[in-house]
């Protein structure tokens, strides 16, 4: 149970590069000055971390995920380097930090299967104010509109027939889900099938 005044929220999302391309156009497109921090895999402090201007920049230095600083613009950690064309404020504290990661192909016993990235934002309501937390909802807002104009509703269905809908999923994932039969997961071992999606 999240702590009271945390706002939390997040969203399973099946992308692939294409879509994932497509969804970080959107996301700068509504909050354009925002930069994304790259992720590099090990522990903190042992690789360098940037400030990007896009997520795909982000993504192609890092690895699997990203965060975007909110609010809009936000200054980065000190000890982080500013790319070109990346917005960093000194003046503009950040108070929250959205995440983005990867939707991951993987194949063990049971075969190939994709599993379910996420969008994913945080933050104590508390702790920032009512004024900035009116500015982080709104921005949230749009960076979750952002995402439902690049994708499209998802509903899964397990072996056991229980249905649960609120996931996203892009069209290049969609296309690769339904020609191929290819099951979805949502972190665990449990194959999903996408509700409604007749197979090719």
């Amino acid at each position: 149970m999240a702590p009271p005044g945390s706002r939390t929220r997040t969203t399973d999302v099946w992308l692939l590069p294409e879509d994932e391309r497509v969804v970080g156009q959107r996301i700068g497109d509504v909050l354009p000055r925002s930069g994304w921090l790259c992720s590099q895999p090990g522990p903190k402090g042992l690789h360098e971390v940037h400030l990007h201007p896009s997520l795909v920049e982000a993504l192609d230095c890092g690895g699997r995920q990203a965060f975007l600083l909110l609010p809009e613009g936000a200054g980065a950690p000190e000890d982080v380097l500013v790319a070109e064309g990346a917005v960093s404020r000194s003046d503009l504290s950040r108070s929250a930090v959205l995440q983005f990661l990867c939707s991951r192909r993987f194949r063990d016993g049971a075969g190939e299967a994709l599993e379910a990235g996420r969008l994913a934002v945080r933050w104590d309501e508390p702790e920032v104010g009512p004024e900035r937390h009116r500015l982080l909802t709104d921005q949230t807002r749009l960076a979750w509109r952002a995402l439902r104009s690049a994708t499209r509703p998802a509903s899964v269905q397990a072996a056991h027939g229980g249905r649960v809908s609120g996931m996203r999923i892009g069209p290049a994932a969609y296309d690769l889900v339904t020609g191929t039969g290819m099951p979805l997961t949502r972190g665990g071992s449990q194959r999903l099938r996408l509700a409604g999606a007749a197979v090719r």
